[in-house]
């Protein structure tokens, strides 16, 4: 699986000009509601900006700015929604559409994606979104990497369907998936793994775990993706195990290094296998992933719109994407 879309541009992202923008007409013109360090002017039906901002507000950080804006800016084709400091860069958290057209919604630090946040890339042949967490502007921490091959309308509630794709869930370091499963669909085969990958996203792991085509179950060493040594295990209609077999090979090169069989080592395992991949599909990860796919396609839309925006309560929504994404992380 290939984790980023071909000539990705997120880390040269576009960021707006602030000399461009008068300081004080964008605080009398544009400003919809200011946010002071005694939070005294945020009515209470924006209580969940105070919410949002109770860490902050309660810190003895010399360095928090304040005022703060939550404002809408559209200039030379950047948008951004959301919170301001009082020198125009992105705080807290907010909705940005770059020149590339990529998108993000989620937290800042002046200016750096940092905490929870969603990242579209540039819809092309397929869509690439990230969803999890960052550190100074790298995936990093616990996250989806969700990368679209074809969607259809469901015209019935106005959504979208997805229908073929790939799905890494785990963990990054360094904008890298490391480690943790990556759940497949194409052409209605589901396929699953569980194990580690290598930098450019191919099955990496000397203790890996596949399910697929429906029947067929492998734990054994993965190299660059390809099968090396381990158990298979070919199931029947019930889902209990028809056969199996150990089998191995010094090589990837199957023509010169013909693969040992053999049909007894590690049997013993092989209910404790089948148990474990019961236990992955009994998630039903195709409909957390639509569900989560279908909260984000929501909110992107409330930014859109202003008023939305404003009355939108985004800690809501991330702990509730977060509490999804923990739940499909768990073993």
């Amino acid at each position: 699986m290939e984790l980023f879309p071909e000539n990705s541009t997120e880390e040269n992202q576009i960021y707006f000009d602030t000399s461009e923008i008068d300081n004080q007409i964008f605080k009398q013109g544009i400003c919809e509601i200011k946010i002071v360090k005694k939070d005294k002017i945020i009515k209470n039906k924006f209580k969940h900006l105070k919410d949002i901002l109770k860490e902050e507000l309660n810190s003895k950080d010399t360095n928090i700015e304040y005022p703060k804006y939550f404002s809408k800016i559209d200039i030379n084709n950047f948008k951004y929604t959301g919170i301001l400091t009082n020198n125009l860069k992105r705080d807290v958290y907010g909705y940005s559409l770059m020149e590339n057209d990529d998108q993000f919604l989620g937290e800042y630090k002046k200016e750096i994606r940092d905490g929870f946040g969603i990242y579209k890339f540039k819809k092309n042949d397929e869509q690439d979104i990230y969803i999890g967490n960052y550190t100074n502007n790298k995936k990093t921490g616990e996250g989806i990497y969700l990368k679209i091959f074809h969607l259809v309308n469901d015209d019935s509630n106005k959504s979208l369907i997805l229908v073929d794709y790939d799905c890494a869930i785990g963990y990054f370091d360094n904008d890298i998936f490391k480690t943790g499963k990556i759940f497949s669909i194409k052409d209605g085969e589901e396929t699953l793994y569980k194990g580690k990958v290598n930098e450019i996203g191919e099955q990496n792991d000397d203790d890996a775990l596949i399910f697929q085509d429906g029947d067929k179950i492998f734990n054994g060493k993965v190299v660059d993706g390809n099968m090396i040594e381990g158990r298979n295990i070919i199931l029947n209609n019930n889902f209990e195990k028809e056969k199996g077999y150990y089998f191995s090979s010094n090589s990837i090169d199957k023509n010169n290094d013909p693969y040992t069989f053999d049909f007894f080592k590690n049997q013993e395992n092989d209910d404790k296998i089948i148990n474990i991949i019961k236990n992955y599909l009994s998630k039903d990860y195709k409909k957390q992933i639509q569900n989560i796919f279908n909260k984000i396609n929501e909110y992107f839309e409330a930014f859109n719109d202003f008023d939305r925006a404003i009355n939108s309560n985004f800690n809501e929504f991330k702990n509730e994407i977060k509490l999804i994404i923990n739940n499909i992380n768990k073993d």
